[in-house]
């Protein structure tokens, strides 16, 4: 619950700072008093669209590719085993990313559209039952909705940081080339400047608390 809670507020910020950086973006373009109704499109659209792909957009982040049952026998058997007492109705999409560090995660949105990925030097470097402990430690984030919020939280701070090094390169590049020193323009290059740099400090911040 804590985590569907969280999962929910998250959203709601990303939508309001999103909202923002691109309300200063038309503004900077000077697309007038248009310019909030497009941002709160925007930031609604992404959100949603982040919200049901968000696994797609993690696997394709790290170059996951499907492990069959004819590649990956023994990993889908563990997994099929401990899904009897999992006490879960759906049983998770195996993904395997070729990679050199032992490692493993679980992404999606819901139990019902979870995903488990683990790294082929995982798979060449842990016997049967190590596997299989780091396959029920994933399953449990699963269980716990864990998967929502760490998959939600890595899609939409990715789209804030872009947006931000977006808008603050654009604000500065046209102010370079004017030159006006009207206050507005002053202000939305101190604005540009502000989210060119917090934005790798929040997106820091927040992969550290997850």
């Amino acid at each position: 619950k804590k985590n569907k809670v969280k999962t929910s507020a998250i959203i709601g910020a990303f939508i309001l700072i999103i909202t923002l950086i691109v309300y200063y973006i038309c503004m900077a373009f000077n697309f007038g008093y248009m310019s909030i109704i497009f941002a709160l499109i925007f930031s609604i659209t992404s959100a949603y669209a982040s919200y049901y792909n968000c696994d797609k957009i993690v696997l394709k982040m790290n170059k996951a590719r499907p492990a069959t049952e004819e590649e990956f026998k023994k990993l889908n058997n563990i997994l099929d085993a401990l899904m009897v007492s999992s006490g879960l109705q759906f049983r998770p999409k195996l993904y395997v990313m070729d990679d050199n560090q032992p490692n493993a995660f679980a992404t999606g949105r819901d139990p019902e559209h979870s995903v488990i990925c683990v790294t082929t030097a995982l798979l060449d470097r842990l016997d049967y039952y190590e596997l299989e402990g780091v396959l029920a430690h994933e399953l449990s984030h699963i269980a716990n909705y864990d998967i929502r919020l760490s998959a939600v939280v890595t899609v939409l701070v990715g789209v804030i940081v872009m947006l931000s090094d977006m808008f603050a390169r654009t604000t500065l590049h046209r102010r370079s080339n004017r030159d006006s020193d009207s206050k507005g323009n002053v202000i939305v290059m101190i604005i540009g400047l502000i989210c060119l740099l917090v934005s790798p400090i929040f997106a820091k911040l927040m992969q550290l608390a997850l």
